[in-house]
């Protein structure tokens, strides 16, 4: 069957460095589904480094890989967007994916959601996170 997946490259090789915060921050909700690595045999793959990971938070899809000698790394342009289910998980989620990254719009009340907040983390990724139903 055929799928589209939201595609993330980190030019910097730290996919599964990433995966692992994403994994401590969403718990049993972060689940990695499948993890190849580069075996060193393909120019611009970094040998022992994700290839392609396919990853699902909170029953989405996403694909993760790391590659090498790229001028481009991830944009705030791009994010993945939460639902959170009670405002502790927003509040937990929140200050995890902020710690060495920062915050695009800080967590708060919007005239669009009771409590919503939009970060940036340390390996670029961006996240906004939003109470459900709002």
């Amino acid at each position: 069957m055929s799928r589209a997946y939201p595609f993330f490259m980190f030019t910097n090789c730290q996919a599964e460095e990433a995966m692992t915060l994403y994994a401590s921050v969403w718990g049993d909700d972060m689940v990695i589904e499948d993890l190849l690595r580069w075996d060193g045999s393909i120019p611009g793959g970094p040998a022992g480094k994700v290839q392609s990971a396919l990853i699902t938070i909170k029953g989405t899809a996403f694909r993760f890989m790391d590659s090498e000698g790229h001028p481009h790394s991830l944009t705030p342009s791009t994010s993945v967007f939460v639902e959170c289910d009670n405002e502790a998980e927003l509040r937990h989620a929140h200050e995890m994916l902020v710690k060495g990254g920062f915050e695009l719009m800080e967590l708060g009340t919007y005239p669009f959601a009771d409590l919503y907040a939009w970060v940036q983390d340390r390996y670029g990724l961006t996240w906004q996170l939003s109470l459900s139903g709002t």
